[in-house]
């Protein structure tokens, strides 16, 4: 008996390779084949395995090839992955697709043929340059060394290839002809044909006796078809397809559906997965930018090479979208609904309110809209230009929005049925030191700039403190670097407790922004008219605060004092009193309690969260307790993930790492005046390449693992072309849920509604 094991990738055509030349053999001669590809999932790209068993005799193992004599390596980069030269025999064959030559594998093993395959395959355009398909240029060497007949093979080959018959035959043929075996090497596969275990000829099977059967122990058989054994009632344990939650969309504070806008666009059905997006951010260009991207810092592929980038998914769709199929929905409601605030939040919830059927009107009292996206967020992270493309696509289904307009509850009581607040935190917290008035504050900074183009005059090599760690912070910082400043920030904690994102603080240092952590102010004084003192502490990290971050304590006689032409503070924000006619209000998410005509809710960074995508969020939140408020409904604003999918549930063995597509941060070395954008998107081909890295954490996307492994063929493909479970045969092993790469089978003690 010869015992062929094939070590491939998904795509290339072993598996075909094998089946064709299982039924080379057939019609060779009086042989007995066995021809099976390893049961595991075929994703391309993936390692995969075949066996090949021909021999005289009846073949009785059912085994996968151990030790075998030939191995045939139809990619040489699987030798540093995975070990295709284990098992083989003493003297046994390794033929390798590769344009080496066999001297340079004689440290691996010393029984080594080479073949140029993959030149041969893309000669006559079979596959592609990434991946192509070597299976016909394969069989032909293999039929070299086994001494088949080559007409014989292409005649298989072009009846049994699924496309370019024609080329699939010419690329064995050259392969045959190329080909150079060492004849000593394949004498040896040769005799494995017609030799047995014992160096005995092997009997045809004409020549085994009855008696030589019988020998074999009798066991109990079933002479039925096995579709009569129905098997499914041995089952204690029941597998199930369910679809589990992904942690990326259990994060997103606007709960938008991120495992199926970037399955959408693997598939590159970027609409379809633009919209599903929208139906709960109206924000994607601006999220894909400034967002920390919640959904990324909790991928369960983190835990395997790099987390998706998810971001740059969202910005690549926000900014591709058209606005062309705009259709304004009919007020269907009596209720008129004020919004007061453009921010995030505000708009948020009046766009869902109005397509739900709402005369919705929003009230702004700077000349843009756009709140703190607008005004508290530089040029180089978010342009204008992207802010009104998603600001005037909401307007377009019908919002109404009033600019230059600051009022407050007692304004809209008589021509509003309701009002929503949400005016963000747009004044800045005062620091409590003396002579705090000669400092700017961060927040008015970055509006003035930003609208008016006021610089607080601030020139060209001006030393400026700032004194905070978070966004806001780290943006007047850049903002500066840009006037031609030289800023430095001082914290009084250290880098991992800053407020600040993440990668937002590493593109500052990359610009030169300095940072001094555990520093903290202690008063500020004035030397003239261009010089101010401030005198600094240092500061030692406690016990955690209620904050969760551990308190920065002041060390006893380490103060120093340093001299700046500008001091800019960015501690905090809280939000603008007049909105509540200047009475006292602890607002909170949804509805308040304050003494109005009309009920009031609020929403936003004065209420909940304190990023753009938190605020979409409480936007969403908003609308949809405004809407049951107004149907006199019952609403309740919690999320429940029952079933979040965990690193520990993913079968990372069927994954290949895959490095992330990141995105191009262009650090300009002169910054002077230059706003431009600093991180630049990723191409069409990088989007769809990075959105195909998803592990698709819960959700079922037919790899077919499931079909291959289950032993009583209990799975099955209905006519929707989805897997299904035929529970009269599944004995409930739990191989399908042990070997799901996503989770996406429960495996418990019940029993199952059939469909």
């Amino acid at each position: 008996m010869l015992e062929i094991r094939g070590h491939a990738r998904g795509g290339q055509g072993m598996v075909t390779a094998f089946e064709i030349l299982a039924k080379i053999f057939i019609k060779s001669g009086n042989y007995q084949v066995q021809s099976f590809p390893a049961f595991g999932v075929e994703r391309t790209g993936a390692p995969v395995q075949a066996f090949l068993r021909v021999s005289k005799n009846p073949i009785f193992n059912r085994s996968n090839i151990y030790n075998p004599h030939f191995i045939v390596v139809f990619d040489e980069s699987l030798i540093n992955q995975v070990p295709v030269f284990r098992g083989l025999i003493p003297n046994g064959c390794i033929l390798l697709n590769t344009n080496k030559n066999f001297q340079d594998f004689t440290n691996d093993k010393e029984n080594i043929f080479t073949i140029p395959a993959t030149n041969i395959s893309l000669e006559l355009g079979l596959g592609t340059k990434s991946l192509p398909i070597v299976n016909s240029a394969m069989i032909g060497a293999i039929a070299k060394l086994l001494n088949l007949d080559i007409e014989l093979t292409q005649k298989i080959i072009k009846e049994n290839v699924p496309a370019k018959p024609e080329q699939n035959a010419l690329a064995s043929f050259q392969a045959y002809q190329q080909f150079e075996e060492n004849t000593g090497l394949t004498d040896f596969l040769l005799r494995k044909l017609i030799f047995d275990g014992n160096g005995k000829v092997q009997k045809q099977e004409k020549e085994i006796e009855k008696k030589e059967v019988l020998k074999f122990p009798r066991v109990p058989y079933w002479e039925k078809p096995m579709s009569a054994n129905k098997t499914g009632n041995w089952r204690v344990i029941t597998p199930k397809y369910i679809e589990k939650d992904p942690p990326c969309s259990a994060n997103c504070p606007a709960g938008t559906d991120v495992r199926k806008f970037v399955k959408l666009t693997s598939q590159q059905k970027f609409n379809e997965a633009f919209d599903t997006i929208y139906e709960h951010n109206p924000f994607p260009s601006i999220c894909g930018r400034v967002c920390p991207h919640f959904c990324e810092q909790n991928c369960n592929r983190l835990e395997f090479d790099e987390g998706l980038n998810i971001g740059s998914i969202e910005r690549f769709l926000g900014d591709l979208a058209s606005d062309n199929s705009i259709n304004p929905p009919k007020i269907r409601h009596s209720e008129k609904i004020a919004i007061i605030g453009s921010g995030p939040a505000g708009l948020t919830a009046a766009l869902r309110l109005r397509l739900w059927g709402y005369d919705t009107t929003v009230f702004e009292a700077q000349p843009l809209a756009g709140g703190m996206m607008r005004t508290g967020i530089p040029k180089f992270r978010l342009p204008d230009s992207v802010l009104d493309t998603e600001i005037n696509r909401i307007l377009n289904y019908g919002v109404n929005l009033i600019l230059n307009k600051k009022v407050c509850i007692q304004d809209l009581e008589n021509d509003f049925d309701c009002a929503i607040v949400s005016v963000g935190s747009h004044i800045g917290t005062k620091l409590n030191i003396e002579n705090e008035n000669l400092t700017i504050d961060g927040i008015d900074f970055l509006r003035e700039f930003k609208l008016n183009n006021n610089s607080f005059d601030i020139n060209i090599n001006d030393e400026v403190a700032i004194i905070g760690g978070g966004n806001t912070a780290i943006d007047v910082a850049r903002t500066l670097l840009r006037l031609g400043a030289r800023p430095t920030i001082y914290y009084r904690r250290t880098i991992k407790e800053m407020p600040a994102i993440a990668h937002e603080v590493e593109e500052a240092l990359s610009e030169g922004v300095n940072i001094r952590f555990l520093t903290a102010p202690v008063s500020v004084s004035k030397l003239n008219d261009k010089l101010l003192e401030l005198k600094l502490i240092k500061m030692q990290l406690g016990k955690p605060d209620s904050s969760g971050r551990r308190k920065p304590l002041p060390v006893e006689n380490s103060e120093t004092v340093i001299r700046v032409n500008k001091i800019i503070k960015a501690i905090g924000q809280k939000f603008d009193s007049f909105v509540f006619n200047n009475k006292p209000v602890n607002p909170k998410q949804g509805k308040v309690n304050f003494e109005s005509k009309i009920p009031v809710f609020c929403a936003g960074d004065m209420a909940w969260g304190g990023t753009v995508t938190e605020a979409i969020g409480s936007g969403n939140k908003v609308a949809a307790e405004v809407n049951a408020f107004l149907r006199n409904e019952s609403y309740s604003d919690s999320s429940v993930y029952n079933h979040i999918v965990l690193p520990s549930d993913i079968n990372f063995n069927y994954f290949l790492p895959v490095p992330r597509h990141k995105n191009n941060f262009s650090a300009s070395a002169n910054l002077l005046n230059d706003f431009s954008e600093v991180v630049n998107g990723l191409s069409e081909n990088e989007i769809i390449e990075e959105s195909k890295r998803c592990l698709h954490c819960g959700d079922c996307f037919s790899c077919g693992n499931c079909y291959n492994f289950c032993p009583d063929a209990a799975i099955f493909i209905d006519e929707a072309g989805r897997l299904r479970i035929d529970y009269d045969y599944c004995k409930g092993c739990g191989i399908c849920a042990h070997e799901c790469p996503c989770s996406a089978i429960i495996f418990n003690l019940d029993e199952v509604n059939y469909e």
